[in-house]
């Protein structure tokens, strides 16, 4: 079985948020960087935290439950695409599911078919594209090595989208009709205080309907 790393970006500034990081923002009693990488290392081998400096002791102990290799970015101002770099350059698994931290409704059996569409292909890319032709590239499957060699020639150009790097590689697209087998919410991310709270209803909603 070919070994794949869950990458977690958390090195985003939260301006949108408040004061505070919302990585470490507790999302029904769970920081949400963990709840995220809860259900990313359920289908993945290894864990890496991407973040800046100023994050990472926090960050480690948020999660004390979660082995993770902490990464820190070497220029926490590229957006994404530094951190995804910073982030692959952090494992020897051949295979990275990079998601945002602040998805936590990212739907773990959606990961296994973007690892095994990779797998059985060979691309360096496998990535959902939704309806609106938007490219979910922090909820996607890479292949290490290709791809942080891609995104630091993006990044030493002046580059700063991951869209740059995808130019020099071989992507697939997962379309419309085979995400809708998957959690609709597994896109979701949280920007605001208002997100977070509809998030927490959504979750504690789930949490009743189980019960």
């Amino acid at each position: 079985m070919t070994r794949v790393a869950g990458v977690i970006l958390a090195g985003g500034r939260s301006r949108r948020f408040g004061e505070m990081d919302k990585a470490l923002a507790r999302l029904d009693g769970v920081p949400l960087v963990c709840r995220t990488a809860g259900r990313v290392t359920s289908v993945t081998d290894e864990l890496v935290f991407n973040c800046r400096r100023d994050q990472a002791s926090a960050l480690e102990s948020a999660c004390p439950d979660l082995d993770a290799t902490i990464a820190v970015d070497t220029d926490p101002d590229t957006g994404p695409l530094g951190g995804i770099r910073t982030g692959l350059d952090a494992t020897d698994a051949p295979l990275s599911a990079v998601v945002a931290c602040d998805m936590p409704f990212v739907d773990p059996s959606l990961l296994t078919f973007l690892v095994a569409e990779a797998t059985e292909t060979g691309a360096d890319v496998v990535v959902p594209q939704v309806e609106d032709g938007w490219f979910q590239t922090t909820q996607a499957v890479y292949r290490t090595e290709s791809v942080s060699a891609a995104a630091n020639a993006v990044l030493e150009q002046g580059g700063g989208k991951i869209l740059d790097a995808f130019d020099s590689l071989d992507v697939r697209t997962v379309g419309p009709e085979t995400l809708a087998r998957f959690d609709p919410r597994t896109f979701e991310n949280i920007n605001t205080r208002e997100e977070f709270a509809a998030a927490e209803s959504a979750i504690r909603a789930r949490r009743t309907e189980a019960e």
